[in-house]
């Protein structure tokens, strides 16, 4: 099954956001990628009001700043009270005046000052717009001490795909299914493509998600909104469909797949990207690999995953305590949907 991939806005990205500080330095979210940051829309806001949530974030900028988040307070240019800004209020929020249109952008209906978060890729941080959601919210995202890395995998990783309450519910859906052992692509003795099962290179259960499936919606949705801008910024291909969707596990009685590659078969050449998402955290081993490159081990958090080239080799490690459940498919662009039905016409 080949799924057209609707374009769509980035939904879970915040919009373009850009203005100039009290330091005349300009200010945009593209600039501030690299660190997260708390935003603070005052827009026209009275400065009573004003005052009261900016004291709320100051009260609280060493917290936030141990969680790498910027404080940031965007105030519309154009209010005739927007002089008093200059104000020292709170020294620890940055104060940027935008034009109208940014808080349009925004949504901003102007009848109290609006709290959000995004990550350190612009990212949108699904949380309640209060102080202390923001900072638990922020806690939890991944992470990691600054390290030298001499043999980088080209792999991203994407957090926050799929919520933790979708997750929970397609694990129970895949155990009230019909899962079955899952294959590989493989060409037999005459030539001709062929579903193969290895028990000895890949020992895995699968349900695929078909077209009627009320899951696949949601599924497709998390891949469209948080994946596909992703995978066009670094690596700039316009995703146009997705593969078939599988619900897999991994189980501690056998759970791996051995080194591979996801298009080295001619059925399968078509395939650019794997996209691999773990619904559950709670096991253990299960990390996935690119032995090509390092020995580093991925393990996303629930709803988090990773994209990567089919080309690259990969496994997936053995489960060693409980059940991991994944949700794969692979990605590809237009002209790689053109070869593979061109395929398809010639095996017909």
């Amino acid at each position: 099954m080949s799924a057209r991939m609707e374009t769509a806005p980035p939904i879970g990205f915040a919009p373009v956001t850009h203005g100039v500080g009290l330091d005349q330095t300009f200010f945009s979210l593209d600039a501030q990628a690299g660190r997260s940051a708390v935003l603070a829309l005052i827009g026209r806001l009275a400065m009573s009001e004003a005052r009261e949530a900016l004291r709320a974030l100051q009260a609280r900028a060493a917290e936030f700043a141990a969680v790498e988040a910027d404080l940031v307070a965007l105030v519309e240019i154009e209010i005739p009270h927007a002089g008093e800004f200059l104000e020292p209020v709170a020294p620890d929020v940055r104060i940027v005046f935008s034009h109208a249109d940014v808080f349009a952008a925004w949504g901003f209906a102007h009848r109290a000052p609006a709290l959000v978060a995004v990550d350190r890729a612009g990212r949108l941080i699904d949380a309640p717009g209060e102080v202390s959601a923001l900072l638990a919210a922020l806690a939890r995202q991944p992470r990691e001490a600054p390290c030298a890395d001499d043999c980088p995998a080209p792999v991203l990783a994407i957090p926050d795909i799929l919520s933790h309450g979708l997750c929970r519910d397609l694990i129970a859906h895949f155990e009230a299914g019909q899962p079955q052992f899952g294959g590989m692509a493989s060409i037999d003795a005459q030539g001709r493509y062929t579903h193969k099962i290895d028990v000895t290179k890949k020992h895995r259960h699968d349900l695929e998600l078909g077209a009627r499936d009320p899951f696949l919606s949601p599924v497709l949705a998390g891949i469209l909104t948080r994946c596909l801008p992703e995978i066009k910024r670094a690596f700039q291909v316009e995703i146009a469909h997705t593969d078939r969707i599988l619900l897999a596990r991994y189980d501690e009685t056998g759970g791996f797949f051995k080194r591979h590659r996801d298009n080295s078969a001619p059925s399968v050449a078509f395939r650019q990207f794997a996209l691999s998402i773990n619904l559950n955290d709670d096991y253990d081993g299960g990390h996935v690999l690119f032995p090509e490159y390092n020995s580093r081990r991925y393990r996303p958090r629930a709803g988090a995953g990773v994209v990567f080239s089919c080309s690259l080799l990969h496994e997936a490690g053995p489960v060693t305590r409980g059940r991991r459940y994944c949700a794969l498919t692979f990605l590809h662009d237009a002209a790689a949907q053109s070869r593979w039905m061109e395929l398809n016409r010639r095996a017909s």
